[in-house]
C-alpha cells in the first residue's frame, strides 16, 4: 500500500501534475504542500509531529514519511558535502472522478546541485 492505495492502482496523471516544480526559489519562498520549509532537522520534526504521519523509511540519505490523513508522502533528503538538503511532497488528489498525483519539491542551494538531487529523488521514490 502507498498512501492507502494499492501499489498497482491505476492512476491517471497528467504530465503537468506529475512534473516537479524544479525552480530554485529565493530565500523568502518557503512553502511546500502548504507547509513552511524549514532546516532539515526542524522540517523532519514538524512533519513527524503531525497526527497520522508514519516514518516508512529512514536511511543515511533520506527519510520517507506517509501522512495518511492528508494523503501526502514526504521524502526529505539530508544535506551532505556538495549536496544540499531537499524536500519532496507527493500529494494524492481526487479530481473529476480520477486520481492525480501532484509532485513538488524544494531545494535551497546551488541550482545545478538542486536539479540533480531532485531528479534523483524523483527517480528513486516515485510510485511505480
Amino acid at each position: 500500500m502507498w498512501l492507502g492505495l494499492p501499489i498497482h492502482a491505476s492512476l491517471k496523471t497528467s504530465c503537468a501534475a506529475a512534473l516537479v516544480a524544479l525552480i530554485s526559489l529565493p530565500a523568502g519562498a518557503k512553502q511546500l504542500c502548504g507547509r513552511q520549509v524549514l532546516p532539515f532537522d526542524a522540517m523532519l520534526a514538524a512533519i513527524k509531529s503531525d497526527p497520522g504521519t508514519e516514518v516508512v523509511r529512514d536511511t543515511a540519505s533520506f527519510v520517507q514519511i506517509d501522512d495518511q490523513k492528508r494523503r501526502i508522502a514526504w521524502t526529505l533528503w539530508r544535506a551532505k558535502e556538495h549536496q544540499p538538503a531537499a524536500y519532496q511532497c507527493l500529494r494524492i488528489i481526487e479530481v473529476g472522478g480520477h486520481t492525480e498525483i501532484h509532485v513538488s519539491a524544494e531545494c535551497n542551494g546551488w541550482p545545478p546541485s538542486c536539479q540533480d538531487l531532485v531528479g534523483r529523488l524523483l527517480s528513486e521514490t516515485a510510485p511505480p
